[in-house]
This record gives C-alpha cells, sequence and structure tokens, in this order.
C-alpha cells in the first residue's frame, strides 16, 4: 500500500508546534492541514475536511503516533486513512519537525 509523506517546511507552523500551545497547534491538527493541502493539491481531489483520532497534542521524542483518518472530498465521497506522526528528534537531534505518513485516496469514483 502507498503512502505520502510529508514534512512541515513552514515557519509559522514550526513556531507553534514547537511552542505546543493554543487549540489549533496540536500534532493532530497539523496533520490534517498536511492531508487535506497534499490530497487536494498533489493529488487534485479538493478535501472538504480531515478528521483525525485518537487527538494527539504532542508527540513523543524520537517516537511515532498512530492515527485513523476520515477524508471527506468536496464531492460528497469520503475514505479512511492509516496516518503516522513521527517526532524526528531523537539522541542528538533536536528541534526537528514531524514527519507525517498517510494511505494515499482510492481512485475518483
Amino acid at each position: 500500500m502507498r503512502t505520502h509523506r510529508a514534512l512541515l517546511a513552514g515557519a509559522a507552523l514550526l513556531l507553534p508546534l514547537a511552542a505546543g500551545c493554543g487549540p489549533d497547534t496540536d500534532a493532530s491538527h497539523a496533520l490534517e492541514n498536511a492531508m487535506r493541502t497534499h490530497i487536494t493539491n498533489a493529488d487534485h481531489r479538493p478535501v472538504d475536511s480531515v478528521s483525525c483520532s485518537p487527538r494527539i497534542h504532542d508527540t513523543v521524542r524520537g517516537q511515532a503516533a498512530h492515527l485513523h483518518c476520515l477524508v471527506r472530498f468536496t464531492d460528497g465521497t469520503s475514505y479512511t486513512a492509516h496516518a503516522t506522526i513521527q517526532n524526528q528528534n531523537s539522541g542528538g537531534t533536536h528541534n526537528l519537525p514531524d514527519t507525517y505518513s498517510w494511505d494515499v485516496p482510492p481512485p475518483p469514483p
């Protein structure tokens, strides 16, 4: 099964994640935004919403969090993806952004 991988690149997203503040800066929310943007732009499937569970506020150093995400497209179809948030910080590395991977969407109907 193919998965997409994404790395947070925007400084505006990195600073709030590092600070861990505010209701919309949690790791789950960042994953949902990455999925929405990537699937809409790279897969050319406009996404209406992404909702992942369980909610993950912060990731644990060097660990991965596994989630299930419901992706709803603007055409009314949807799919469930297995997703992973990987914390890249371990040993001597610090302040690296989380990486994300998820199951690719099925072909459009």
